[in-house]
């Protein structure tokens, strides 16, 4: 059986162990739950529940025969960079697709990717590596989403759209059909997107603009 590792015990890391309990792989006893890796041994002091340990940072850690990963930090430039320390170590990583979403079997799933329930990815999607898709989101045919890149709640990209490496499309945002958003870029909460956005950029509004902060 393999045992899962989850790099980061903050939020996401937390939201990332209680979703891959109700999975159908962990369910049918795919894989258990060894613990986190983190820097910050006391993260869930003061917190209710009761949650695997934090065995120690991800750079100390030393794999282990039937380890597998998950890296669970919400920024996308931090995901792809314990995701790569892990990765020269020689370590494999795990997707994990909850129960609820609805996943048509023409689509890829990069490895580990999370697709949340409740969300749905159409014909011929392509999601790269360590991608994030919130609950509700719906992704139209042929979408692209690069790796390290997330999608959060109830956002809607249109069929043939594209989203590069490490960006970020903010809750309920908009991708028109046929528009690209390049490599890390950032799309406000609300926004809808026209037009392509140049690698890098930050823009908010519908429809949205370059904004700088």
């Amino acid at each position: 059986m393999k045992q899962l590792l989850i790099v980061g015990a903050r939020g996401w890391g937390r939201e990332v162990y209680a979703a891959a309990i109700k999975t159908k792989a962990y369910l049918d006893g795919e894989y258990s739950i060894k613990g986190f890796l983190d820097s910050k041994s006391d993260a869930f002091e003061g917190l209710r529940g009761d949650y695997p340990p934090i065995i120690c940072s991800p750079e100390d850690y030393e794999i282990q025969e039937n380890d597998i990963f998950f890296i669970a930090m919400g920024e996308p430039k931090w995901r792809k960079h314990y995701a790569q320390i892990i990765e020269e170590k020689g370590g494999r990583f795990l997707t994990i697709i909850c129960q609820g979403a609805s996943i048509t079997p023409t689509a890829s799933i990069g490895e580990g990717s999370f697709v949340s329930g409740w969300s749905c990815i159409s014909d011929n999607v392509h999601l790269g590596k360590h991608a994030i898709v919130h609950v509700f989101c719906n992704l139209g045919h042929d979408v692209k989403i690069g790796d390290f890149s997330t999608i959060e709640a109830y956002s809607f990209l249109g069929g043939y759209s594209e989203v590069g490496e490490c960006s970020i499309m903010h809750v309920r945002s908009t991708l028109i059909r046929h528009k690209k958003i390049g490599d890390y870029v950032e799309v406000g909460s609300g926004s809808v997107v026209m037009r392509n956005v140049k690698d890098g950029l930050h823009v908010f509004g519908n429809p949205a603009k370059r904004i700088d902060y």
